[in-house]
């Protein structure tokens, strides 16, 4: 690939990753805030492929990125972080640093094979239909076996702990992605993919140095220096700057650079594999005429997941431990991997667009729901209003998803991406800074009236990163 097609490529996936991992911080967080990074490099790199076939079905790497990076949000790192930011100097920081690289290298390590296998997957002549279905039911064992063996017992009263262990009192399941991404290898191994193989190197590698780099800047700046001052003066000390943030914009930023990096200088590979979907003319599909089934039985699944949030909402302050509405709430959280990443991620490297589809534009608006409705708005007095933008909203876009002659357009899913989840976002927090108005705080400027003195910089610099993402993105996918 030409040098200024690399550089282009590089800087528009690393803009990406840095404003989808920084909005992740800020709003929903976990395996589903997740998705929005890995949905924004996913449809990147299909757009920029070379294959007009790839890029008429672009929601398959789109809908496969999301997923692939849900599986990192499982893992726990707060306490992790803690080890490295929490005094000067660090509590322990070697085992910090050896924790937020394990975490970095498991997450991206795992988004950067399926991105891979998704492309080899397509072609028909890689996997078999029979390696996703076997692959997807050893998932849940295997990984629960890779917790056990790596990450229990945690039991702090008895002083009892896992040899590696890299919190203080939260239970960590890295090790259950350890044994995923060691899956992984092997099915890659096997199939002869190196592609994948190294993508998933090349991933693994820029997560442990985003992680390295971004909780080193975050320590930077959240520590006096040794004259005592703050790296950013005054502003720190006065709560306009926050630290955290420029954690979480420079690990997206790194992850999206190593990524695209890979991806550009093995684009002579990848042409070799696109070649092979070019002459049949079509995407791999075993599926074939169960595609509308699969869709089906995906969208009930991620729909079933709301109950959870729909649960805590108004049963949580009642629930007693142990009781039967205790263990209902707990089964449907333990649902909420499988109904949201396995199952669907099966159907999708099966040829599954129509799944695809609903992943990739109704699932990223389905978590905002989730989070801003049943987490937010449903406890204000404006709840049903609430209701009908979100809730509402969902039926549109499946309406749309059934009506609209090809589903959504990839101009249309990027405005989505860009748009919708900062929005939803500056709207809570104006009913946050109203709030407090009622609270007494009205002579106060608005902006001292938000959450943190630091909100109005970090939400300037997402508008910013919007308003380039939504330029460049015009003239890429209309």
């Amino acid at each position: 690939m030409p040098f200024p097609s690399t550089l282009g490529i590089v800087a528009f996936a690393t803009l990406a990753g840095s404003y989808g991992w920084g909005m992740r911080g800020c709003k929903i967080g976990g395996e589903k805030g997740a998705m929005l990074p890995g949905a924004f490099l996913g449809l990147i790199f299909a757009w920029f492929s070379g294959s007009d076939i790839i890029r008429e079905n672009f929601w398959i790497f789109s809908a496969v990125g999301a997923l692939a990076m849900f599986f990192g949000g499982t893992e726990t790192y707060g306490e992790t972080l803690g080890f490295i930011i929490k005094s000067k100097p660090s509590e322990n920081y070697a085992k910090g640093m050896v924790g937020v690289l394990i975490k970095g290298a498991l997450w991206f390590g795992i988004f950067g094979a399926f991105i891979g296998i998704a492309f080899n997957a397509m072609t028909g002549t890689v996997y078999k239909w029979q390696d996703f279905v076997i692959f997807f039911a050893l998932l849940v064992p295997l990984r629960f076996v890779g917790i056990l063996l790596f990450n229990r017992p945690v039991k702090p009263e008895q002083n009892k702990f896992p040899k590696f262990y890299f919190s203080k009192t939260r239970k960590e399941s890295w090790g259950g992605l350890l044994v995923l991404l060691i899956m992984l290898i092997v099915l890659m191994a096997v199939r002869g993919d190196t592609y994948s193989l190294m993508f998933s190197g090349a991933g693994a590698l820029s997560g442990a140095i985003g992680w390295a780099l971004g909780i080193n800047l975050f320590y930077l700046t959240c520590q006096p220096l040794k004259s005592g001052k703050y790296f950013f003066g005054s502003w720190q000390t006065k709560g306009y700057i926050g630290s955290w943030k420029i954690m979480e914009f420079t690990l997206g930023a790194v992850g999206g650079l190593g990524t695209s990096l890979y991806f550009c200088l093995n684009y002579a590979k990848l042409q070799s594999i696109i070649g092979v979907i070019d002459i049949k003319g079509a995407l791999w599909n075993p599926l074939g005429d169960k595609q509308n089934a699969a869709a089906l039985i995906s969208l009930v699944l991620i729909l079933l997941t709301g109950f959870q949030y729909l649960f805590q909402s108004t049963h949580q302050k009642n629930v007693k431990p142990k009781s039967k509405t205790d263990y209902l709430g707990l089964l449907f959280e333990g649902l909420e991997q499988p109904f949201y990443s396995y199952i669907p991620l099966v159907f999708i490297l099966l040829g599954g667009v129509r799944t695809a589809q609903i992943v990739s534009f109704f699932a990223l608006f389905w978590v905002l729901a989730e989070m801003d409705f049943f987490e937010r708005f449903i406890k204000t007095k404006a709840r049903w209003f609430w209701f009908v933008v979100f809730i509402g909203g969902c039926v549109a876009i499946l309406a749309g998803e059934l009506f609209l002659p090809s589903s959504y357009t990839a101009w249309q899913t990027w405005l989505l991406y860009c748009v919708a989840y900062e929005f939803f976002e500056l709207c809570w927090i104006i009913h946050v800074g109203r709030e407090n108005v009622e609270a007494g705080d009205g002579k106060k400027p608005f902006y001292q009236r938000m959450r943190r003195l630091s909100e109005p910089l970090v939400h300037g610099y997402f508008l910013l990163q919007i308003a380039a993402l939504l330029l460049i993105g015009f003239f890429v996918f209309r």
